[in-house]
């Protein structure tokens, strides 16, 4: 009389051994992709509010000011003297320039006093960072902003009209 064998056969072992490979090899995968993109989303959720608040002051400043003065080869420090009155002599100015990786703006009054200083963006890429004329006797300028943090970064450009003229 034959007795049962229990267990599994050589072939049901290899089968078995094979799926269970894939599988691992597929979660590996799967979890190896999530952690690089989690890095990147991190470092991209870093820059872009960076370059959005750069972007912000820069443009409101601009538009504001009576005269926009850039300075070679990227435009910055840029200076912008904003009016107080109708005289330009009680003008305000305001010097965006960068200190290391970060945007700084400084106010100055009309006798040439600092009168605040703030950061303004960090992680600032300053080579690829630019400020330029499109237009200056339209007040019409470009300014494009990137900032990067971990090998990932954000980048915006933005098209920045002045509301008065340097006449004025």
């Amino acid at each position: 009389m034959k007795r049962r064998e229990k267990g599994f056969t050589l072939l049901e072992a290899l089968i078995g051994v094979a799926i269970m490979a894939i599988v691992v090899v597929a979660v590996a995968m799967t979890i190896t992709t999530l952690l690089l993109n989690e890095g990147q989303a991190a470092g991209q959720n870093t820059a872009l509010p960076q370059v959005q608040n750069a972007g912000y002051w820069i443009s409101r400043d601009v538009q504001m000011a009576r005269n926009v003065t850039p300075s070679a080869p990227n435009g910055f420090p840029l200076s912008l003297d904003i009016p107080r009155d109708d005289n330009p002599d009680n003008d305000y100015t305001i010097d965006y320039l960068f200190d290391g990786g970060k945007l700084k703006r400084q106010v100055y009054d009309s006798l040439g006093t600092l009168i605040s200083e703030t950061f303004i963006a960090e992680y600032i890429d300053t080579s690829n960072t630019t400020f330029s004329a499109l237009d200056a006797d339209a007040g019409l300028y470009k300014l494009t902003v990137r900032a990067s943090r971990d090998e990932t970064g954000a980048t915006r450009s933005y098209e920045i009209s002045q509301r008065l003229s340097s006449s004025s």
